[in-house]
């Protein structure tokens, strides 16, 4: 157990600078422990430093800055020495963690250099072979059926045995590497067919969205599957084991949140002006906005704000608005963090759950707020006094996580790191306290 008493605020203001020097002395210790340090193994090392993104955006810092370009070149460097990569990408992987390193690490540090080449040619290298671009390796994407040809492929090629041709939620990954690469001004050269690409597969998603009343859960050689039968079933949590049991729309709308459908669909509404998209994503917020009262929930109270965001539609605030309406965020006197506490090995149906994700107590009961959506309430009323009560907390969650927690270098999805709290654990796709309630409050979208 680990327990802190929330620190009140001046103001925003203050609130916001107290978090940034918190969020710097995290990064300049993580620079003292790895700097020195080789890169490792593990596939996802480096989205831990993603939960700093909004300090770089707000106080631009060269050692940081400095730190993630070599933490980048030497993941790039051991993953080629190893022969684990190939002409810059996995030589075999799955669709979920196989595009993490890019999508999560890569993507962080172009939003933060976005002049910067070296970032831009990794993200190409990879990017060029989703759509077949690439001579090194074979090809991946169906253009006809606007399917990927596996769930496992890299630059030896792709698994082929039954049930393979699946196309889950996880390709979305893949349609987000290439439209980083898209946005890229050093590879913009290339963003036409980057664009293109991501219109076919997510248009593939979104069409299918909308064509029946259930949420689909994956894309089928020629169609949609609305149900898994045991062996399809069995494959796909074979890797992974967080992903909810796909019979509620709830969790089968979280699924597609977890690969960040949601932007994926508008950014594409905003590029190719196709109402397809929004759309789809209006379709998936449904169940998720119905799940905004649940103190887990902040992940959907962030696709709700990044709707707002891409569209200036309000139509959800109401569901933000009754959400909060029956809690008080100004009575909780401490938070505590129970590292004891232990979960179901199956992890629970709706969003934002992991089957090791810590238990958060107010004043010694279970909580009732989350700090993101009392951020997004607050943004949505104008108020204040109440987005400045939204940092308090997450800056009290976050100081309790560096407590208890490691950083996130040796498993960058798991829900127990100070990088799970800081911008969200594997299902919550980086809705967390710093990305979702600090970067927000800092002006930053």
């Amino acid at each position: 157990m680990y327990s802190r008493c929330i620190e009140p605020s001046d103001d925003l203001a203050h609130a916001c600078r107290r978090f940034l020097g918190d969020l710097r002395g995290w990064a300049y210790e993580a620079i003292e422990r790895y700097a020195e340090e080789p890169a490792t193994d593990v596939h996802d090392q480096g989205t831990y430093t993603t939960g700093w993104e909004p300090l770089l955006h707000a106080c631009p810092d060269e050692r940081i800055l400095r730190f993630l370009q070599q933490k980048r070149d030497r993941i790039r460097d051991h993953f080629t020495a190893t022969q684990q990569w190939r002409h810059g990408y996995w030589r075999m992987q799955e669709a979920h963690h196989g595009t993490e390193h890019y999508e999560l690490f890569l993507g962080a540090l172009q939003r933060v250099l976005p002049q910067e080449g070296e970032t831009a040619r990794q993200l190409d290298d990879a990017a060029e072979h989703m759509g077949n671009w690439s001579d090194g390796a074979p090809d991946w994407f169906d253009w006809e059926r606007r399917r990927f040809s596996s769930l496992f492929f890299g630059a030896d090629g792709l698994r082929t045995e039954p049930g393979m041709a699946l196309n889950s939620p996880d390709h979305l990954r893949c349609v987000n590497i290439c439209l980083l690469a898209a946005s890229n001004p050093v590879t913009e050269t290339a963003g036409g067919r980057y664009i293109e690409l991501a219109a076919a597969h997510a248009g593939a998603w979104a069409d299918a969205i909308l064509a029946a009343d259930t949420l689909p859960i994956a894309l089928t050689t020629d169609g949609v599957l609305y149900e898994f039968d045991e062996e399809d079933e069995a494959l796909y949590y074979s890797f992974m084991g967080e992903a909810p049991d796909l019979q509620s729309e709830v969790d089968r709308a979280e699924n597609l949140l977890g690969s960040d459908a949601i932007n994926t669909f508008l950014r594409l509404w905003r590029e190719t002006g196709e109402t397809r998209f929004r759309r789809a994503a209006e379709r998936v917020l449904q169940p998720l906005a119905a799940q905004l009262g649940d103190a887990d929930a902040g992940a959907a109270a962030d696709a709700v704000r990044a709707y707002r965001g891409w569209t200036g539609d309000t139509r959800y605030d109401g569901a933000v608005a009754a959400a909060v309406s029956g809690l008080d965020p100004f009575d909780i006197n401490e938070i505590t963090l129970d590292t004891a506490f232990k979960r179901p090995a199956r992890r629970a149906s709706g969003v934002g759950k992991r089957s090791d994700a810590p238990r958060w107590l107010e004043d010694g009961h279970a909580r009732r707020h989350n700090p993101i959506t009392l951020a997004v309430a607050a943004e949505i009323g104008g108020d204040g006094a109440l987005q400045t009560r939204a940092l308090d907390l997450a800056r009290t969650y976050f100081l309790l996580a560096r407590e208890a927690f490691p950083d996130g270098r040796d498993h960058g999805c798991s829900a127990r790191s100070v990088s799970a709290i800081a911008r969200g654990h594997g299902r919550e796709n980086h809705a967390g306290m710093t990305t979702a309630v600090l970067g927000p409050a800092l002006g930053l979208g």
